[in-house]
């Protein structure tokens, strides 16, 4: 599959070259991210992240669009946001950076032309491919929580995901494009927080309490953590979302007429 996504990109590019006429945009994005996932539940404000990127469209007519776009996204969350998960007391933070196919509908006819709209919304899905490093913090630390084993499990860190969305956008003028837009992300991945199913052992060998796995021992009287290896330390079978909320700004180029 991550083939056919690397053959699918460098086809449309070198189809392009032999275009003579064309509709082209280029633009970017700045933002916010969030997660759903086993440590948020809800989303919540407090975990709110910067997002950004930058994006080619090819405007097959008014209605169709096609948008290659590479983005970075952080996401984090904690469970002192919630009381149900205090106790657990798991946090983290990701950096996401992902390059996605993505097409986009118009609700109303959309182009430089003065027929049509100047306004409208859109809907957009497509395919990703995305990179991720979950991390924790300890004692200001931020440490690489994917190579310690938390729950005897390995993990890929090159993901795919399927992107959800829509948003609105208005032209200034002939050139110049604003929009705003939502996108969820469903991955395909349980481990963007690096919390899915069980705890792993929570002793080191030589009897040390092993910090990153159960962190309930930092809110103990007595240091001690509450869980033991093998109890349920996530819930497998949901995978985690991401999502990113930005507003966007585009250069639309004048359409190349081709000569007879």
């Amino acid at each position: 599959m991550f083939r056919i996504f690397l053959y699918s990109t460098a086809l449309f590019f070198l189809s392009e070259s032999s275009v003579c006429a064309q509709s082209l945009e280029f633009g970017g994005m700045l933002g916010g991210s969030n997660y759903h996932g086993d440590v948020a539940y809800n989303l919540h404000p407090n975990e709110s992240q910067f997002s950004g990127g930058i994006f080619f469209k090819y405007n097959f007519n008014e209605y169709w669009s096609y948008r290659p776009t590479l983005s970075y996204l952080k996401i984090s969350g904690a469970d002192h946001n919630f009381s149900d998960y205090k106790l657990r007391n798991l946090s983290f933070r990701n950096s996401i950076y992902e390059f996605s196919h993505l097409l986009e509908f118009n609700f109303h006819p959309f182009s430089n032309r003065d027929i049509h709209k100047k306004i409208t919304f859109y809907a957009t899905s497509g395919i990703a491919l995305f990179t991720h490093k979950p991390e924790a913090q300890l004692k200001g630390e931020w440490i690489n929580l994917s190579s310690l084993g938390t729950e005897n499990e390995n993990y890929k860190l090159l993901q795919f995901s399927i992107p959800l969305g829509g948003g609105i956008k208005y032209a200034l003028n002939n050139n110049l494009v604003l929009g705003f837009e939502t996108a969820w992300r469903k991955t395909f991945t349980d481990h963007l927080d690096d919390v899915s199913y069980l705890y792993a052992d929570v002793q080191n060998d030589n009897g040390s309490i092993n910090t990153l796995v159960d962190r309930s021992w930092e809110l103990t009287e007595d240091g001690r953590p509450l869980a033991s290896a093998g109890e349920m330390r996530g819930d497998h079978n949901l995978k985690d979302w991401y999502m990113q909320s930005v507003f966007t700004i585009s250069y639309r180029l004048t359409p190349i007429q081709c000569p007879f």
